[in-house]
């Protein structure tokens, strides 16, 4: 069962990759180009005909192809910065406690080790690298919101009040979300499409599944033959 920590997880895990996909570009096409003429075979010439040209990828298709990857991964990665950050935030006002800034009225003298303790506890939380910066932006992108929202959802110490179960949902919502973005945009999930076109051995209705850099295969709903490339079983 994937969770929100897997969830969150493949944002981190994957981030290099995302960056790495922006100098490449988009070579296949959804639904994928594959040899479904075959599936004309056993129809009137006509109906082969227009089978043939529902394969065109012309503008107003839903199988048009896509714009290069290097713009559809630069809008993932901008969608997925904000979203977690913006939970991150969130998160954090309300959860992250404010840094102890008063000093201690007792000033440390020689020998006071117990109010030096007290200075030195006070500087520690001010710069507790576990909070959540509001204003840094080194540490205001989409991995290192996920790394930080896996502590917050995994109960990790430090200066936060425990969440609320509503605050859990908000996690794992956007972490579910900005997964499957991730997912699509490098190809690691397999979608699912029925095609504007029948079976035509049981006129029943085609699915076409695919998109996640294997082998894309066409299945009839009704009879369930099923079409790999140029072979119909």
């Amino acid at each position: 069962m994937t969770t929100t920590s897997t969830h969150l997880q493949t944002v981190i895990n994957h981030w290099t990759d995302l960056q790495q996909a922006l100098a490449t570009n988009q070579a296949d096409t959804w639904p994928p180009v594959m040899g479904i003429a075959r599936l004309a075979e056993h129809l009137r010439a006509d109906e082969a005909a227009t089978e043939l040209r529902a394969l065109e990828r012309s503008p107003d298709q839903i199988g048009t192809t896509a714009a290069p990857l290097r713009i559809a991964i630069l809008d993932v990665m901008t969608a997925v910065d904000r979203q977690l950050v913006d939970v991150a935030d969130a998160i954090a006002s309300a959860t992250q406690r404010l840094p102890v800034t008063r000093v201690p009225i007792r000033v440390a003298g020689p020998g006071d080790d117990v109010a030096l303790q007290l200075r030195t506890l006070i500087l520690r939380d001010e710069a507790d690298e576990r909070r959540w910066s509001f204003t840094d932006p080194r540490r205001r992108t989409g991995p290192y919101a996920a790394a930080w929202l896996l502590a917050r959802h995994d109960g990790a110490p430090g200066p936060f009040r425990k969440l609320t179960g509503v605050q859990l949902d908000e996690i794992a919502a956007a972490a579910r979300h900005a997964a499957g973005q991730i997912e699509q945009a490098l190809e690691m999930a397999r979608r699912t499409q029925i095609l504007d076109r029948p079976c035509p051995r049981c006129r029943g209705a085609l699915l076409i599944e695919g998109g996640d850099g294997q082998d894309p295969a066409v299945r009839c709903r009704g009879c369930g033959r099923t079409w790999t490339g140029e072979v119909a079983a």
